[in-house]
């Protein structure tokens, strides 16, 4: 087993998720893994669409507030008797690896829920009974340009705490680096055992945080003169910013348990990460091209054991390489994100402009109640 040790610093977490990218860091992340040549041994084929199955949990979690998501499998067993593609590795080994979505591939990486682990419990991989978030990662589409009004945008929020007992995950490949969103195939990196393939698991010491409590609101910012920022107040009562800004377009708890666009959830990505995730579609739930702000709360209005937080040392995950990217194109107008650790909340500012054209309407995105405002084009200094 290799053993990862992740200091909280944005490089060295950014090496770990190279094995365990999200959907948010596709375009970045896949273009600085290292090239190598896949010889597939089958076929680049998918199990038919009535075959397919949930995917499987590759990427350690923690169940903050004891509300756990349905997963494949049982953690501690596996079964790889499906499709799977040939590839080497980093270190230039040829390995099987065994495709998500095929029902006869079963694997389930460690799991653990606070909420239950009494003081001092060795079993317990973050020391802790009550769960504080160190990284926040918005999706990297979002942070690096505009989108023209009328497109439908994935939202995507992880939360990551780093361990003091590692917990097991499985080492997954991408296929086809070429290939991105619902044309990805992922697989299970496998060795050789006694009786079939095993699976080749990884000690991580980060772990992705479900909650109960998160929350995703959606308004947008009214339009003030030139180099002023909207006056927005929080109201931790009503889950809303107050002020320069509309209604709620969107507001979805994951404790309401919607299905579909009116509601908001988290799932397991084709990368076996547990992520939280909303499809915008900005015709339905938007006013014209302007600024929106999108905030992701653990909020307060949840009835269940609250046992999440952010606090002064939360960041949001941005690796070098998108530092580089913002600091030398400003112009392409993504957002920037923010934290608002007094109130649980982080938010981004997301310009929708007219599809023949690049106005967007005012885009600064004035934080409130300490907040940091986004400038002129939604790139401010990070919180």
């Amino acid at each position: 087993m290799n053993k990862y040790n992740l200091p909280l610093k944005m490089g060295h977490l950014a090496l770990l998720l190279i094995f365990f990218t999200g959907c948010e860091k596709n375009e970045i992340e896949l273009k600085n893994m290292e090239a190598n040549a896949l010889v597939s041994t089958t076929a680049k084929a998918k199990p038919p669409a009535a075959e397919k199955v949930g995917n499987n949990l590759s990427f350690p979690v923690i169940w903050s507030d004891g509300i756990s998501k349905t997963l494949p499998g049982t953690f501690g067993e596996e079964s790889f008797g499906g499709i799977y593609f040939t590839a080497t590795d980093l270190e230039g080994g040829t390995f099987d690896y065994y495709i998500q979505g095929d029902p006869a591939n079963i694997w389930q990486a460690e799991s653990f829920d606070p909420t239950q682990a009494a003081p001092g419990d060795p079993t317990n991989p973050i020391d802790a009974l009550e769960v504080n978030i160190n990284s926040i990662d918005w999706g990297d589409n979002l942070e690096a340009r505009a989108w023209p009004f009328g497109a439908q945008i994935r939202v995507e929020v992880v939360l990551f705490k780093e361990l003091t007992n590692a917990m097991l995950g499985y080492d997954m490949k991408i296929e086809d680096e070429s290939q991105s969103g619902l044309s990805e195939v992922w697989g299970a990196k496998t060795v050789n055992g006694s009786e079939g393939p095993v699976g080749a698991t990884i000690e991580s010491e980060l772990a992705t945080v479900y909650s109960g409590m998160a929350k995703m609101v959606i308004q947008k910012l009214d339009e003030v003169p030139e180099n002023e920022t909207p006056n927005l107040t929080w109201d931790s009562n009503l889950s809303k910013w107050e002020g320069d800004v509309s209604l709620p377009l969107f507001e979805g708890g994951v404790w309401e348990n919607v299905d579909g666009p009116s509601g908001y959830s988290a799932e397991t990505n084709v990368q076996g990460k547990v992520i939280y995730g909303y499809n915008w579609v900005t015709r339905k739930i938007g006013d014209g091209p302007g600024t929106y702000r999108l905030t992701f709360v653990l909020d307060n209005n949840f009835t269940g054991t609250k046992n999440t937080s952010f606090d002064s040392n939360t960041v949001i995950l941005l690796n070098e390489e998108e530092e580089i990217i913002v600091a030398e194109e400003p112009e392409l107008g993504g957002g920037t994100a923010v934290i608002l650790h007094e109130y649980n909340l982080t938010y981004i500012d997301v310009q929708l402009v007219p599809k023949n054209g690049q106005g967007g309407g005012n885009s600064g995105g004035g934080g409130g109640n300490g907040g940091i405002g986004g400038g002129n084009n939604g790139n401010g200094p990070k919180g």
